[in-house]
Parts: C-alpha cells; sequence; structure tokens
C-alpha cells in the first residue's frame, strides 16, 4: 500500500531530525530519492507514495508534502513532524528501505540532494519546462534508478 508522501517525511523526522539538519528542501529530496529508489527495487510494480512527483522550478516535489511544510516551516531545521490528520503505520520492510536510503543521502544538504535530482538524465531534466508543472512518469523514474542500482547496493 503506497503511502501519503508526509508519512515518509515524517519518518525521517522522527528518525533522523535530532541527528542531523533536516531542512524543507533535504525532506522534498530525499522523499523524492526513495519514491525512485523504491520503484527500482520493485521493479516498477510498486509506488512508495499515493502521489505523484512533478516537475517544478524547483525540482521534482510532492505537491502536498511540500504545502504539508510550506505551512509549518521556511527554511529552518526540522525537527518536529509535519501535522496531518493521516494516520499510516509503515511496514518494517519499508522502514529498513527508508534507513538504507538515509545511510546513503543523509549525510548531504538539501541542495546537494536537489542537484543530484537535476543532472541531465534525470527524470526531472527530461520534462521540465520553467513555470510548468509537469507529472513525473514513473517509468522514467523507474528506468533512471534502476539503472543506478549498483550504487544503492554496494
Amino acid at each position: 500500500m503506497p503511502y501519503n508522501p508526509t508519512t515518509i517525511a515524517n519518518y525521517f523526522i522522527e528518525r533522523y531530525g535530532k541527528a542531523g539538519e533536516l531542512t524543507p528542501m533535504k525532506l522534498l529530496k530525499l522523499t523524492y530519492i526513495a519514491y525512485g529508489w523504491y520503484l527500482a527495487i520493485t521493479d516498477g510494480k510498486k509506488r512508495l507514495t499515493n502521489e505523484h512527483p512533478i516537475a517544478w522550478d524547483m525540482g521534482p516535489v510532492f505537491p502536498t508534502l511540500y504545502s504539508n511544510i510550506k505551512k509549518n516551516y521556511k527554511k529552518w531545521n526540522i525537527t518536529t513532524t509535519i501535522l496531518t490528520a493521516l494516520t499510516e503505520t509503515i511496514t518494517e520492510q519499508d522502514k529498513t528501505f527508508l534507513d538504507k536510503i538515509w545511510s546513503i543521502y543523509g549525510k548531504f544538504d538539501g541542495i546537494y540532494l536537489s542537484a543530484l535530482t537535476h543532472q541531465d538524465g534525470t527524470p526531472w531534466r527530461s520534462v521540465y519546462s520553467k513555470g510548468c508543472n509537469i507529472p513525473l512518469k514513473d517509468e522514467d523514474i523507474y528506468r533512471h534508478y534502476k539503472g543506478k542500482m549498483a550504487t544503492i547496493d554496494g
């Protein structure tokens, strides 16, 4: 069952919010990167979130997560969970997956993670058009992350 993007973000906040800097940008990018890797490890058969990322000027974004963060935070570090009416429980298997994502990407700041999602050949780069909000296709995200499988398995 896919989760709301805010549920994924809240997992990172609960588990790692006190350990390092979790800015809005870092949280948005970590959630997107987790989405991409999840598609890759499930061979495109399962989505991590129930919302598709959109190619905004600032990169790939889950609009509801962005909105939830914007209501409560600006550029400051996020140390408390994002308020939401949802009560979803992440499975232990998915928690293990998210911990793996953190172990690889958690050491980087939001600017670095954003740069990763903006590189040539990324799904965002292939559809981005200034001022347009274009949904990213799961097939493109899957292909991109599947092509990088050795880096997460290592």
